[in-house]
């Protein structure tokens, strides 16, 4: 009777631990989009929610033009519903250099005031920030006052927006570390972000791209997003290696299982990017 009694303690024990494996093993990734198109806001706020509900993304980055009222916006997020995770998107990278942090405390700032025309399951969950100082005409990588400012302008940034209760999710390119500027990702990582997006546009290589950020982030316990460019070969300098416009929707989900499982240990998410680009690439109107 014991020993029939301890099989099947056993037998039950075994049972729920196979059923926790495939859940764990068959939950979806969570992934995000870009969007910086402001006619997504005005006129294709249920259009939108719709998509990324069929495609089963979790998270909206979304570009608000200054010109949007808070009431546009407010309409928009009201579309979205209160499943979907949307946060502004920013980023010019004049923003670099600006005394003050002025202007990226003024978007913060900005968020602070939507939210507070919003129900809580409706609010902005913080920004994205986009600033690519190496994108200026005078850019030089070994100007050190420039990478002084930079970091001090995010850190001011991150400093404001964790005492309001939002994230700052921090984009970098996947290059920061082997071109000069690996002091400037450190301090990101470890100073300037809630969680750090990389923008992984090499395809076939995205793992040791990434392989420096994703060992400090785990370090501190900081999500790491790998984001994965649809736009077409030939805009914005592209090349076929640099996005999924070819390869497509299902290439990027695998490749982005494939680094959720070789950084285990660790949250890893995913984002693409953008849009317009993945509806083009997906055929879908």
């Amino acid at each position: 009777m014991r020993d029939d009694l301890i099989k099947l303690i056993v037998i039950v024990v075994f049972i729920i631990g196979v059923w926790l494996y495939v859940t764990n093993d068959q939950q979806e990734p969570n992934i995000a989009i870009f969007s910086w198109d402001k006619e997504t806001v005005i006129d294709k706020g249920e259009d939108t929610a719709d998509f990324l509900h069929q495609y089963e993304i979790k998270r909206l980055f979304q570009s608000f033009s200054s010109d949007l009222s808070v009431t546009d916006i407010q309409l928009f997020l009201e579309d979205m519903g209160s499943e979907m995770a949307v946060y502004q998107l920013i980023g010019t990278p004049e923003w670099a250099r600006e005394g003050g942090a002025a202007s990226l405390i003024e978007e913060a700032r900005r968020i602070i005031t939507i939210n507070k025309q919003l129900q809580v399951d409706q609010q902005l969950k913080g920004l994205v920030v986009d600033v690519e100082p190496y994108l200026l005409d005078d850019f030089d990588w070994d100007d050190e006052t420039l990478q002084l400012s930079f970091m001090a302008n995010m850190r001011a940034l991150y400093t404001y927006l964790t005492a309001h209760d939002l994230e700052m999710i921090t984009v970098v390119p996947y290059f920061y570390d082997t071109r000069g500027y690996k002091q400037v990702l450190e301090f990101l990582i470890t100073e300037a972000a809630t969680e750090l997006a990389i923008m992984n546009y090499y395809r076939d290589d995205e793992i040791e791209h990434m392989i420096y950020e994703a060992a400090l982030a785990e370090s501190i316990g900081l999500p790491i997003t790998t984001i994965y460019e649809f736009k077409p070969p030939g805009e914005y300098g592209l090349t076929e290696r640099n996005t999924y416009y070819e390869e497509g929707l299902t290439a990027a989900h695998n490749n982005l299982d494939t680094i959720i499982e070789n950084f285990s240990n660790q949250d890893i998410y995913g984002a693409f990017h953008d849009l317009t680009a993945l509806k083009e690439v997906v055929g879908y109107e």
